[in-house]
């Protein structure tokens, strides 16, 4: 026969004098990580991502250290830390028993399950929407519907470990979709616009086997971490500069808007270090007419353009068409943003109805399909940018033998050659390619981040 219930909550709080401050002293070694014999606000972050295996904001941290330093010398000691914990657990059975008085109905100091659940009624709704707001997603698309890693409070925890899992998933989705950006480069480039996607593969065999899909990849692949390390840092720097001008308390703090505009300013900042490798990429990508680059190794032809875009041009030969790839930037991140929240929202808001707010979050399934079809609407209405800034890079090369004055001027070229479509010239295979790089990253990436123990 169960026991009765206790009368009292003083039950449960029933603890000597030499108990509690044992359980203190517990808590404050577990915090103490160095056993330096005092906390400053790096030991109380430190402690608190290791009891709770979630990151501690600033905001709540330094909160802390201002309550329990009464020195105000920037460190608490022991004696701090339990006057503080006295305090605060004083403070606390009060508001126990204010819910106390609020839960139960029959006075006798506990809460049953009945009470509880009636009490808990009372509370706002939580629902799917408005939790799923705060999902952020683990991958993105650039674009070119290249696969990023985005910046996010999570990887700013472990920036190394990130990217080093984002370096390899992304290494591991370029390289096996390689193919499909060479001949999205192929057709932006050639001067026939009536080639077909089965004749440029074909042309691309023979003039260079199997590996002429693969020319290029290399720099395609080294520009990753470089370029996911610049995002990194430009992100976190965007951020702590907003919170120290407006006042936030933290970098983590700041609203979702700040957070977009020091997201496209980290994209802005690494298309602008990257953007010579990109433009090196699509030359030595354009150089494969006659066989030209199947005759040499892959590295002298790189140092041999290097040479040649520096003797004609200068340095400023390898930034042609950079303000048409810095433009798309923020229009890209905007409409894929904004579509990948309006899917998944709508979608919740249809299984909350269907289901009566009693379905778990959506699918890795639905995730993909919301990052597939934002990514690639985004990468196509931003599409013909990429196509007149590829033209300007590959300018002078023998898949494009053409010259340009202006970005004005290679638009207006393109479009007396073909038309609005030939703004779209290589959007197949662009597309093409989105399902098979997600897929890959995703898988790399989770598996990368269970190697390195950061998942």
């Amino acid at each position: 026969m169960p026991s009765p219930m206790p009368v009292s909550t003083e039950f449960y709080l029933s603890e000597t004098p030499t108990e509690r401050d044992r359980r203190i002293r517990d808590l404050f070694d577990t915090l103490d990580r160095n056993k330096s014999g005092h906390l400053d606000a790096e030991a109380i972050r430190k402690g608190f991502t290791q009891m709770t295996h979630l990151p501690a904001r600033n905001k709540y941290v330094n909160e802390l250290l201002d309550r329990c330093d009464t020195k105000h010398d920037g460190y608490v000691d022991f004696h701090e830390f339990k006057a503080y914990k006295r305090r605060r657990e004083t403070e606390t059975k009060r508001s126990g028993n204010s819910i106390t008085n609020q839960g139960h109905r029959d006075g006798n100091g506990v809460i049953d399950f009945h009470e509880f659940k009636n009490f808990l009624l009372l509370l706002p709704q939580a629902n799917m929407s408005e939790v799923y707001r705060y999902y952020q997603a683990s991958t993105r698309l650039s674009p070119d519907a290249e696969v990023t890693i985005p910046p996010t409070d999570e990887t700013s925890s472990h920036a190394l470990g990130y990217l080093l899992a984002g370096g390899f998933a992304g290494a591991c989705s370029r390289t096996c979709t390689a193919p499909f950006d060479r001949l999205k480069v192929y057709l932006i480039t050639n001067q026939n616009s009536s080639v077909s996607l089965r004749q440029a593969i074909t042309r691309i065999y023979q003039q260079g086997g199997w590996r002429g899909f693969f020319v290029g990849n290399g720099l395609n692949v080294m520009k990753i971490i470089p370029e996911s390390a610049i995002k990194f840092y430009s992100y976190e720097t965007c951020k702590r500069l907003v919170a120290t001008t407006f006042g936030y308390d933290d970098k983590d703090s700041i609203p979702t808007t700040a957070r977009f505009m020091a997201g496209g300013t980290a994209g802005m900042c690494a298309q602008f270090s990257i953007y010579p490798v990109e433009t090196l990429k699509t030359r030595v990508m354009s150089l494969q007419r006659e066989g030209k680059v199947t005759n040499s190794r892959q590295h002298s032809i790189i140092l041999d353009t290097i040479k040649s875009m520096y003797t004609k041009g200068g340095i400023r030969a390898f930034w042609p068409g950079l303000t048409l790839g810095l433009i798309g930037v923020f229009p890209y991140q905007a409409l894929d943003l904004g579509i990948y929240e309006t899917l998944k929202l709508t979608y919740l808001t249809y299984m909350e109805e269907k289901t009566g707010g009693t379905n778990r979050q959506p699918s890795v399934l639905v995730l993909w399909a919301c990052g597939m079809i934002s990514g690639s609407i985004g990468a196509t209405s931003v599409y013909p940018l990429n196509v007149i800034r590829t033209r300007l890079q590959a300018q002078g090369t023998p898949a494009h033998p053409v010259y340009y004055n202006s970005p004005w001027h290679a638009v207006q070229m393109t479009y007396k050659v073909g038309g609005i479509r030939e703004f779209y010239r290589g959007l197949g295979p662009t597309l093409l390619k989105v399902v098979p790089a997600i897929s890959i990253s995703y898988v790399t990436y989770e598996w990368s981040k269970r190697q390195l123990d950061i998942s």
